[in-house]
């Protein structure tokens, strides 16, 4: 069939169209999507830079900050002794009691244990007045502030804290004042002021004497006491030094 002029138009034209539709199909839209995940890949991977750099920067003084918490954490672990063997940890019992002439007549220390810490606050009674006390239920609406309710009521209460110990009960004998001066001293200027008199049960001596009538008789003494004593020593594990750890 022959076609005339203005069919060979017509067909030209379907077929450029049909030319130029199969080349978007086939090489410009696949090439426009693969610049689009080009794009999108290339601004997760600004975002990701963006967010590195940041975090350098925030960490650009970290072996400093390190080497303070450190010491922050070290100086507070002063107060404990280090987690040890069972036996040592008598023989320092043992100094400290001889520091103060007392003498150890038998100890016994347990396992290495958990000791449970519970802060708790104390209100003398005899400073409260009852309008403040009516004043505080009012306020607390009779409820107790606890670790769970604490945070809803915009105060915050510290929880349980749960530490490795070893208890140690010992029969002693001394004088009253140097077992008085003990307990103080394990209260309030011992080194490691995380050793405690957990208990402590005395009886002042007696001993027989003689009479004036010949007779023995018991006398009880106004100083020599003996009784048992059990004593809680909390312990913590030494960090290494970072700066040790680098190596």
């Amino acid at each position: 069939m022959k076609l005339n002029y203005r069919d060979r138009i017509v067909l030209t034209v379907l077929i450029v169209i049909f030319v130029w539709v199969a080349g978007v199909m086939l090489f410009i839209k696949p090439a426009i999507e693969r610049l689009q995940d080009s794009q999108s890949a290339l601004d997760t991977a600004k975002a990701t830079r963006s967010d590195l750099q940041d975090r350098v920067e925030a960490d650009a003084d970290l072996p400093e900050r390190i080497v303070e918490a450190y010491k922050e954490v070290t100086t507070m672990t002063e107060s404990f002794y280090q987690i040890q063997e069972t036996q040592i940890a008598t023989r320092q019992i043992d100094a400290l009691l001889a520091a103060d002439n007392i003498t150890n007549d038998d100890m016994t220390i347990s396992t290495y244990n958990k000791y449970k810490l519970v802060p708790y606050a104390y209100v003398d009674k005899s400073v409260v007045a009852d309008a403040d006390a009516m004043v505080d239920e009012y306020m607390a609406q009779g409820q107790p502030l606890t670790p769970e309710t604490a945070p809803a009521e915009g105060e915050a209460v510290a929880g349980p804290v749960t530490i490795g110990s070893y208890e140690i009960t010992l029969n002693f004998e001394g004088k009253i004042d140097d077992v008085q001066r003990f307990c103080d001293k394990m209260k309030n200027s011992n080194e490691q002021k995380t050793t405690m008199v957990s208990s402590i049960n005395y009886k002042f001596d007696t001993k027989k004497v003689e009479g004036k009538d010949g007779e023995s008789k018991e006398e009880v003494s106004d100083e020599d006491v003996s009784g048992t004593m059990t004593l809680t020593m909390m312990v913590v594990k030494k960090l290494p030094d970072p700066n040790t750890l680098a190596n």
